[in-house]
């Protein structure tokens, strides 16, 4: 094929070449000329584009002020960089939260509990409709889940809810409602109810780790704490066992995260101002006896610490109470803060994500293995 004058290259050898190339410069290049441009959009360069940036590349950062802007931070050759996301919103958009991402797609909220499925690298967006199974906002609790189910090559939304049982709207449903949007279909549907009680004092969004979106929750009818994991190509819950010395009716009120990869579980055993957690890591999935333990020890905080990604094999990036972002140095055991220009002062969410040039608008385009 040629692309250039006067040259000839294989499409392997362009394809071999491009996907070592960051998203926004293939985004440029598929300017250049329609064979370029048709290269650069097959399916096969995509697959080979993301898995080459997954591996290679640090994860990223999503941040969304209280001025309700987002901004990405880039970790790269010891240096931080951030970058102001700008994508055409609609004057009533106000964005609260950041609620997962899976394979370079980010879902966001808005305050009417509209989501949104974007990639900050491309900017490509999609405004997901309002689910017909949705519960009035008003007396009703919401948690969301953001994943990729591998076997039918589909990107899920999971939306667990229920009614506040405190309140006078519907005292008595406790169901936890579950509703589930498939962006290859493009529509919703209401599947059985949860198993478990997942009324837990914080509203986490599900962890995606293996195909399943993970949620701790209490096991009825002894109300055991349990991680339920939603495997989203059966879409059924199955259980994952948690590390044998913590307390089984407490640890439902720590944390869920992934960090390398890895389903992790943060437990700070304080209430009020702290300044230690534990992070469990499971480094074989579903093996109970691959869970293994570090420190981040000497940060002050008074709601949560949260660890959010690894920058070097020894430094991992932890969020201090929406207030600020600092850098824990688990070999030295330093902390310093993450200064980084144009974020000031505390922030709504954030959340990780992988460079990808995966689109919300036709994920069927991309495929990845299991």
């Amino acid at each position: 094929m040629s692309i250039f004058n006067g040259g000839y290259l294989p499409e392997e050898l362009l394809i071999n070449i491009f996907c070592r190339l960051p998203a926004k410069s293939i985004g440029q290049l598929r300017c250049v000329s329609n064979p370029l441009n048709s290269i650069l959009s097959n399916k096969q360069f995509l697959k080979s584009h993301f898995t080459r940036i997954h591996f290679q590349e640090p994860e990223k950062l999503i941040l969304l002020s209280n001025s309700h802007s987002f901004h990405t931070i880039t970790f790269k050759n010891n240096g931080v960089f951030s970058n102001s996301i700008i994508f055409q919103q609609t004057p009533s958009d106000q964005f609260v939260d950041i609620c997962g991402s899976c394979n370079g797609l980010v879902l966001i909220l808005n305050k009417d509990d509209t989501i949104v499925v974007i990639n900050p690298i491309t900017l490509d967006f999609k405004k997901i409709p309002n689910s017909p199974f949705a519960l009035d906002p008003i007396g009703s609790f919401s948690m969301y889940g953001f994943g990729y189910d591998y076997v039918n090559d589909d990107y899920k939304i999971v939306v667990i809810s229920r009614y506040d049982h405190d309140n006078e709207y519907e005292p008595d449903v406790l169901d936890m409602f579950m509703d589930i949007y498939s962006l290859k279909i493009g529509s919703w549907k209401r599947i059985k109810s949860s198993p478990y009680d997942h009324a837990v004092p914080e509203l986490a969004s599900g962890v995606f780790v293996n195909g399943a979106l993970h949620w701790l929750a209490s096991k009825k009818p002894d109300y055991v704490s349990v991680i339920g994991a939603f495997v989203l190509s059966d879409e059924e819950f199955v259980e994952v066992p948690a590390p044998k010395s913590l307390d089984k009716d407490k640890f439902v009120f720590n944390k869920l995260v992934v960090l390398k990869g890895c389903l992790c579980m943060v437990v700070d055993n304080l209430e009020g101002y702290g300044n230690r957690i534990d992070v469990w890591m499971m480094k074989k999935y579903g093996v109970e006896e691959s869970w293994t333990k570090f420190c981040v020890d000497g940060i002050d905080f008074y709601d949560f610490l949260k660890p959010l990604c690894f920058i070097r094999d020894d430094e991992v990036v932890v969020n201090v109470d929406g207030e600020k972002l600092m850098v824990y140095n688990l070999e030295e055991e330093i902390s310093r803060d993450l200064e980084v220009d144009g974020i000031l002062g505390r922030f709504d969410s954030v959340g990780t994500f992988v460079e990808s040039l995966v689109s919300p608008v036709d994920p069927n385009l991309f495929e990845t293995e299991a």
